[in-house]
């Protein structure tokens, strides 16, 4: 959950030719071309080097881990990236609140890196007017077709929040949905405008291919996802609104992978450091993988937590989702 925690380029093999345009059609079509050339360039990827393609082998298992981490700089400092790749080897890490900007990704060579150490290529989209908030990171062992960053619509891109890996028959979409925050102050933005927006983004999304989304979606859907709902109505990330929001995306034709394996388990994502929420089992189960209910080649092997006690750098934990490709 993010304490009011604080996104636009797509790079593509294929480019679809454009109908031809009347005059004034033209020249706003340049213009909002001219707008995402500018972000292109911010958010153009240093790490050039190619990358195997996604294996198309049905017989392996494969693990993508999500996790806010808090901070991308403190995270590295403790060593835990070490740990949770020699133990889970994952294939794709996605991050959330890396609270970085372009400037220190670029100063702290943080693309060779994770290149040279981890052998992941790495994707970075960090906020454009406020920083030391929210941002988002992907690690991968595999050349994307293409990625895109944000959703394409200005007011939601300005706080990194959405990068879109593509590969051949899935997408991966490592997301971290804005805070309704203190007082409820963004409730309406959240649930009336970026909900409806990225709803509408995924649903794009899962016409042309599978998809697997995954991150702090900073929604606990049902009483069972917190640990006392008793008078939790009126916090940010269990009010109303937002759970009957989250749960019609859902009946869009979603699954929430680990309440679909696990449905009576009670297993939380985010404890609060504050009143010592890993020590007395007080949590909320904020952070998500969802997929398509009628996948083509996506089969859901496991969705669960990383062991609560096991990783200490951020009031989130890890959630690790592991899947195979239909023959």
């Amino acid at each position: 959950m993010e304490k009011d925690k604080s996104e636009k380029n797509i790079t593509s093999k294929k480019e679809a030719k454009e109908p031809k345009l009347d005059v004034k059609e033209e020249k706003s079509s340049k213009k909002r071309e001219r707008s995402r050339s500018k972000s292109k360039e911010k958010s153009k990827p240093e790490n050039t080097k190619k990358y195997p393609e996604f294996p198309q082998d049905e017989t392996k298992i494969y693990k993508i881990i999500h996790w806010n981490i808090a901070g991308l700089r403190p995270f590295m400092k403790k060593g835990e990236l070490d740990k949770l790749i020699k133990e889970e080897d994952p294939d794709i890490i996605c991050f959330n609140e890396i609270k970085m900007d372009n400037e220190l990704i670029k100063s702290m060579n943080i693309y060779n890196q994770f290149e040279t150490k981890y052998k992941f290529k790495s994707y970075w989209y960090c906020p454009t007017e406020k920083k030391g908030y929210s941002g988002t990171g992907v690690l991968t062992k595999y050349e994307p077709i293409s990625v895109n960053y944000g959703m394409n619509i200005e007011k939601h891109d300005k706080e990194g929040r959405i990068i879109t890996l593509e590969y051949d028959k899935f997408y991966v979409i490592c997301c971290y949905t804005p805070n309704a925050g203190e007082g409820l102050k963004r409730l309406d933005y959240r649930v009336k405008e970026w909900d409806k927006d990225f709803f509408e983004y995924i649903n794009s999304l899962k016409s042309k291919k599978d998809i697997i989304l995954t991150g702090d979606l900073n929604v606990a859907k049902d009483e069972m996802d917190i640990f006392d709902p008793k008078g939790k109505e009126k916090l940010p990330g269990f009010t109303k609104m937002e759970r009957e929001s989250f749960s019609k995306f859902l009946d869009m034709g979603y699954i929430d992978t680990f309440r679909n394996i696990n449905s009576k388990e009670k297993k939380y994502t985010f404890f609060s450091k504050r009143t010592k929420g890993k020590e007395s089992n007080k949590g909320w189960r904020l952070d998500y993988f969802i997929t398509n209910k009628e996948a083509k080649n996506v089969i859901i092997k496991d969705s669960n937590m990383a062991d609560k006690d096991k990783y200490d750098s951020s009031d989130h934990i890890p959630i690790i989702f592991t899947f195979c490709l239909k023959k």
